[in-house]
Formats: C-alpha cells, structure tokens, sequence
C-alpha cells in the first residue's frame, strides 16, 4: 500500500479492512515508510512497513474483524 492510500483509510469516515500478514489491522499513524497499527480485537501496537500493508476493500468494524458481511 502506498501512503496516499494509507492517508485516505486512515482518516476516512467509513471504516475498509487492512491487512497485515493476513491480519486485521487499523492503521493508528504514518511516519515516512511506515504505519503504526493496531491489531484489531487484542490492542496489540505494531510499527510495520507501509508496503506490507493490504487493503481488501471490505467494511471492517470492531464487532466483524474480518469484514464479512
């Protein structure tokens, strides 16, 4: 994912599922390269590499962490 993607989730009103090594994450901030996340269900903090960051597109929220629908 590049930061401009990134940006926009990040800071859109509706939530979009990301991805971490296959794991449902909020991106919380960017810094150059990198995100910090959020693992979502555990409050698990992570600082990962902006381009290891997937979006599926998907609405996510805390109750649904894998964006079914």
């Amino acid at each position: 994912m590049d930061r401009n993607q990134a940006e926009q989730i990040m800071n859109a009103n509706n939530n979009v599922e990301v991805q971490y090594q296959d794991v449902p994450v909020w991106i919380k901030n960017i810094q150059g390269s990198m995100a910090e996340v959020e693992i979502i269900g555990t409050g698990r903090k992570l600082t990962v590499p902006l381009n290891e960051l997937e979006s599926t597109g998907r609405p996510i929220s805390e109750e649904n962490i894998y964006g079914l629908q």
